[in-house]
């Protein structure tokens, strides 16, 4: 098996067992020690993988251990500290791992709840353990995981010169992706003023200009992601439409026949589509998936029933949305789908809810 395909294996067990996940122990159990036999080396060999791995150096605190430590020759190439799952890995203390970091001559630290995994090393100060990782996977969302470059860290594959080559790549690609994730959900007054100085006629940006563009400039950076979002389905629907004409023609009782007999809109399709853009700041858009009913036209979080974002109520002769963020009122009546825009902050922050 492939990397990916291991890791796939574990996004499975990760959605599967999350709830029973209560403790660290549990979660190297069900995902951390399967992970690291992912990567390629023997958790029942001690000279390989020591769990609970001790260093006896002045910087070191007494008794402070890391979870693991992948041995080559007796000495560790790469550390990794583990976490519960349920743990934020933003708001985690990394100081154990960046002592362990610096005393030992692992160039890898990892630290992991196992569902994320950050990957660290020390491209700013030899041996000192950078505070932002270089990548990170998440096993709920594989779809931009840098797998190529991890998998430099497999045991058949280990190549660390390799993977340091390109770290600072994707620490830098990372820290540029983040600073555009803000200037979505917040534009900057440096982005705003920028923006309305080039299509402002040349006029000089005055404060209260700079005001009046910050919703302007928000509502232009959704719907250009809007926009590619739609180019990208026009594509799709295509690139579907060409493999159509190109198959035989079906016999009415061959053609699919949705299950519960709903049909789903050209509108509520739209609908899923702006709440993507929307949201496409804080979670893949392919995350959010619909599951159309009689009444109402659900988008989740991976299609889970349990974390609704909003409620499209479409078919009906006044159009609403209910959003699931603890705002009142819950239901927003609308004109078109495109009004979905004017909500944008709830659906985020409903969205933020259900991501915990």
């Amino acid at each position: 098996m492939d990397l990916i395909d291991h890791l796939q294996t574990l996004a499975k067990r990760a959605k599967e067992s999350a709830d029973n996940l209560q403790n660290e122990e549990a979660t190297k159990m069900a995902l951390i020690t399967p992970f690291i036999q992912a990567l390629g080396y023997d958790i029942f060999n001690p000279s390989e993988v020591m769990p609970e791995y001790s260093a006896d150096f002045p910087e070191i605190k007494q008794g402070e251990r890391v979870d693991y430590a992948i041995l080559e020759n007796g000495k560790p190439k790469i550390l990794i500290e583990a976490k519960p799952y349920k743990t934020n890995l933003k708001d985690t203390e990394k100081g154990q791992l960046a002592r362990y970091f610096h005393v030992t001559e692992a160039r890898v630290g990892i630290l992991t709840n196992g569902r994320i995994y950050q990957f660290y090393s020390d491209l700013d100060n030899t041996n000192v353990m950078d505070p932002t990782p270089f990548a990170e996977i998440d096993l709920l969302d594989l779809s931009n995981a840098p797998v190529k470059e991890i998998k430099k860290l497999t045991k058949s594959m280990y190549d660390l010169a390799g993977l340091l080559d390109s770290a600072e790549r994707l620490k830098y690609l990372g820290g540029v992706k983040e600073e555009i994730k803000k200037e979505l959900q917040d534009p900057s007054e440096w982005f705003i003023k920028e923006m309305a100085g080039r299509v402002h006629s040349g006029k000089r940006v005055t404060s209260s200009i700079q005001e009046q563009f910050k919703p302007i400039v928000q509502e232009a950076l959704l719907a250009y992601i809007n926009d590619r979002v739609n180019d990208r389905l026009k594509s799709a629907i295509e690139v579907g439409q060409q493999t159509e004409d190109a198959a035989p023609i079906e016999s009415p009782s061959e053609q699919s026949v949705n299950s519960n007999g709903v049909e789903t809109t050209a509108e509520e399709t739209e609908g899923l589509y702006i709440v993507r853009a929307i949201c496409a700041s804080d979670i893949d858009p392919s995350r959010l998936l619909e599951k159309d009913t009689k009444t109402y036209f659900n988008i989740l979080v991976d299609g889970n029933t349990w974390k609704s974002v909003v409620r499209l109520y479409f078919n009906g002769a006044n159009k609403k949305v209910e959003i699931f963020d603890d705002t009142e009122p819950k239901f927003v009546e609308l004109g078109s789908a495109s009004d979905l825009y004017s909500c944008s902050d709830r659906i985020r922050a409903s969205l933020r809810k259900r991501l915990g």
